[in-house]
This record gives C-alpha cells, sequence and structure tokens, in this order.
C-alpha cells in the first residue's frame, strides 16, 4: 500500500488507495477500478449464524433460539461483524445450538418449531454455519 485518501466519496462509500504491486501478467491498467477487500483481523472459533436469523426490537438485537423440545425461545445477543449473509455473534448464542432463520416474524416465546430443509412455509430452523 503506497497512500491511501483522507476522503470517503459519499455517493459510492469508497475510498481510493495507491499501491504498487507486479503486474507481469498486464491483466490491470493504470487507473483501473477494482473492488479489493482488506482483511483486517480473522477471529478464530467466532459463532457465526446467517444475517437472516438476527432480529431487532425496542429492546435490542435477538434470535430466535430452538430449544432441545423443539420449542423457540429469544436470546439477545451482541452482534459482531457481518460480512454478506452471515454475522459474528460475539455473545448470547453458542456454535451448537439452533437459530430460526426463517418465518421469525411468525414466533413468539415457547411456540413449537418445524425443523425443516430450505424452501418449507414453516419456520427454519439450522445451525449456524
Amino acid at each position: 500500500m503506497l497512500t491511501v485518501d483522507n476522503q470517503i466519496d459519499p455517493t459510492t462509500g469508497t475510498v481510493r488507495l495507491k499501491a504498487v504491486f507486479p503486474n507481469t501478467d498486464g491483466r490491470l491498467f493504470p487507473s483501473q477500478f477494482v473492488n479489493a477487500h482488506l482483511r483486517l483481523e480473522v477471529k478464530r472459533g467466532a459463532t457465526v449464524v446467517p444475517t437472516a436469523a438476527i432480529q431487532q426490537s425496542a429492546q435490542g438485537t435477538f434470535v430466535y433460539v430452538v430449544k432441545s423440545d423443539h420449542s423457540a425461545t429469544v436470546r439477545p445477543v451482541k452482534v459482531g461483524v457481518t460480512e454478506g449473509d452471515n454475522a459474528a455473534i460475539d455473545s448470547g448464542v453458542s456454535p451448537e445450538e439452533m437459530v430460526v432463520v426463517d418465518g421469525a416474524d411468525r414466533l413468539r416465546e415457547g411456540i413449537q418449531v418445524a425443523l425443516q430443509g430450505a424452501g418449507g412455509g414453516a419456520p427454519v430452523a439450522r445451525r449456524g454455519p
């Protein structure tokens, strides 16, 4: 990395970077626009759930966890980094637990959940990826 611009383009949310690297195959040309992902940190052992499982309420962020008797319970969570369709959960859910990813709008505390594969009409519970 050679330089980082100190302004963010408000229309695109992008920042300009200048880097120097070998371009031996000639695929890139000067001033070409590219999308790049900069990995700042790797969180090992993070609990990850689909973003579809995360719900918002006046009390904060929560997920529905499926208990062993197949009933749903509300669990407050602290959401960490979100990337694409997945979100890291900093606290509130353990990796062994199942969360509801579809049909959460029809759930209440204690209601029975039907475990199904993707594409069903009833709430779906699945383990985080």
